[in-house]
């Protein structure tokens, strides 16, 4: 009955986004109070894949799975004065027909479930917010909170999945001037657990960073160059170095972003990262960096737009040494940037892309995306499931797969979006020896809504 109950209220809800009048949002004043809704419904079928496996033999699940995924965000922001803010949002993330069981996600690293796909009626957003402290451009912002910045790659909310991956209880502080900022911050990220309050059991990571933007000037065609520095730890000694010995986790990354988004219709974003630390008894010694160049045709028909990517994570190249070198993607998202099939993360992994996207009209853009995956270091694993995925030996070969994307966005009135999308993989040498030599098929249709309703 329960379940019932659920998808009654998801669907009531998303009957009023659709059929009710909608505000935009209110402009920031003093002394308001808005009540704010977002909406989002998805329908998934995999077909040979799954968010842990490869093939048409799964360890868990089955090999072909249609579901629904759902997820409500709806909350209160108030302002009693133009610089404070209160905001106080729940969600409510559900998944129907699902063949993998929330056990799947269990996590031995967290002893706790961290689920990507369910987490019922949990805080969301939910802090203060103070700006101008001390008639200075510094703010501050204390409570449940998302971090991100720049494309996502390095923090990211991980928006995609349908819990939102990083969500965090943190204190970020915020220092605004000329061509830039620079926040410092202090905080805990979440763990999903669908059927207790996050208040109630352990967080996953503990962290403390700094990160900054500075917008060069025409002498450097306004280039942004944002360098940053954070910690990622865990003191609960689950974690198992190579020679099978359990500790905690204590590392810290460093790195450097510069992009631009409009010189004369070229764009680019390169990325560097580094990670050192422990990783139990081991020493981390791990890189990773992002690469990418297009144009855009604004002066052609359709607004036709060009770009190529490459992504590299460095292995482990011995995994007998002590020396752990496979990088872990630090905080970052991985919605759209290793394949829309999200068969790979950040880890061990080169991945180069070629993208292509038109916009036949204004409420209507396609967008299709190549990648050729191989392994950074074939001793080390393919990180859709490290513990499957490995060969030692190295014999499997590093070629893992092809992946096609295609995706269409359509703004159908003010405040909806329907997406409809489609993935094709094709495995290589080493998830042909490894998962299956059969190809994988995806597809997905959404629809999202998001509305707001002034109060007073």
């Amino acid at each position: 009955m329960v379940p019932i109950l659920r998808f009654t209220a998801v669907l009531s809800f998303f009957l009023i986004c659709v059929f009710v009048p909608q505000s935009s949002p209110a402009q920031a004043t003093s002394d308001q109070l808005v009540f704010g809704a977002q909406f989002r419904l998805r329908y998934e079928f995999q077909d040979n894949f799954s968010q842990l496996y490869y093939g048409d033999d799964p360890v868990r699940g089955t090999a072909q799975d249609g579901f629904v995924l759902g997820r409500l965000r709806a909350g209160l922001d108030y302002q009693p004065t133009r610089d404070i803010h209160l905001a106080l949002w729940m969600q409510s993330a559900e998944a129907w027909d699902m063949a993998l069981a929330d056990s799947a996600f269990f996590s031995g690293k967290f002893d706790q479930e961290n689920n990507p796909n369910k987490d019922r009626w949990e805080l969301w957003d939910a802090y203060l917010q103070i700006k101008q402290m001390f008639t200075f451009p510094l703010s501050l912002k204390a409570g449940r909170q998302r971090i991100f910045y720049g494309d996502r790659r390095v923090f990211g909310p991980g928006e995609w999945g349908n819990s939102g991956r990083w969500i965090w209880d943190a204190v970020k502080l915020s220092w605004a001037f000329d061509g830039g900022f620079l926040d410092a911050y202090y905080g805990k990220t979440l763990l999903h657990a669908p059927d207790q309050c996050s208040l109630n059991h352990r967080h996953g990571f503990e962290s403390i960073g700094l990160y900054a933007r500075f917008t060069l000037g025409e002498r450097f065609s306004g280039m942004a160059l944002e360098p940053f520095l954070m910690t990622k730890t865990d003191d609960h000694d689950h974690y198992q170095g190579e020679d099978q010995g359990l500790g905690d986790l204590a590392t810290y990354y460093w790195g450097l972003s510069l992009r631009d988004k409009d010189l004369n219709g070229f764009f680019y974003d390169l990325t560097f990262i580094r990670q050192d630390g422990d990783f139990a008894q081991d020493n981390i010694r791990a890189h990773a960096y992002h690469l990418l160049l297009g144009y855009t045709f604004r002066d052609l028909p359709l607004t036709p737009e060009f770009s190529l990517e490459y992504s590299f994570a460095s292995g482990d190249s011995n995994p007998n040494d002590g020396r752990r070198e496979t990088f872990d993607g630090a905080f970052g998202a991985r919605d759209m940037m290793y394949g829309r099939m999200n068969l790979f993360h950040w880890q061990n992994l080169k991945d180069a892309q070629v993208n292509f996207g038109i916009t036949p009209c204004r409420r209507l853009s396609l967008q299709a995306a190549y990648h050729q995956f191989r392994l950074a270091e074939r001793e080390d694993a393919w990180y859709l499931n490290a513990k499957i995925y490995r060969d030692k030996s190295g014999a499997s070969g590093d070629a893992v797969g092809r992946e096609l994307d295609l995706v269409a966005t359509i703004t159908c009135f003010k405040h909806h979006t329907l997406q409809v999308g489609y993935g094709h993989f094709r495995p290589d040498e080493f998830a042909r020896a490894l998962a299956s030599d059969k190809t994988s098929n995806w597809f997905f249709v959404q629809w999202q809504s998001k509305f707001s309703w002034k109060i007073f």
